[in-house]
């Protein structure tokens, strides 16, 4: 990242996340989320489009964790728990992207763009 600054190269602030939605014979309906998604996606989207409903990760990209409001909420200074930290607030780092964390509606976003994709299957 530092070479890239010192080219002039602008740090990106925007990613196209990858999701795709797919039925099966009616009634399977598959999700793909790309980056490592928390659990909580899988939960939210079985109590939203039903129990045959499955959730899979590491799909077409894997840019860093991927975590709900839940998760990056728990992981704000200062700390409930020590043990606490990481995952939701620093992953991004590791990856080579330059935020310390996703913005507080990365969940939203993701949740939008999955129920205007189921809408649109047949």
């Amino acid at each position: 990242m530092l070479a890239e600054l010192k080219a002039g190269k602008p740090f990106v602030r925007t990613y196209a996340y990858p999701l795709q939605a797919w039925r099966f014979g009616g009634k399977q309906l598959l999700l793909t989320l790309g980056g490592e998604p928390v659990v909580d996606y899988a939960l939210k989207f079985k109590k939203s489009f039903g129990p045959q409903t499955w959730v899979a990760g590491y799909c077409n990209d894997v840019m860093t964790y991927i975590p709900s409001l839940r998760v990056l909420n728990e992981d704000k200074p200062p700390l409930k728990v020590p043990r606490w930290g990481y995952e939701g607030n620093h992953a991004l780092i590791v990856y080579g992207l330059p935020a310390a964390r996703w913005a507080d509606d990365v969940e939203d976003l993701i949740t939008a763009s999955a129920h205007r994709l189921v809408e649109r299957l047949p």
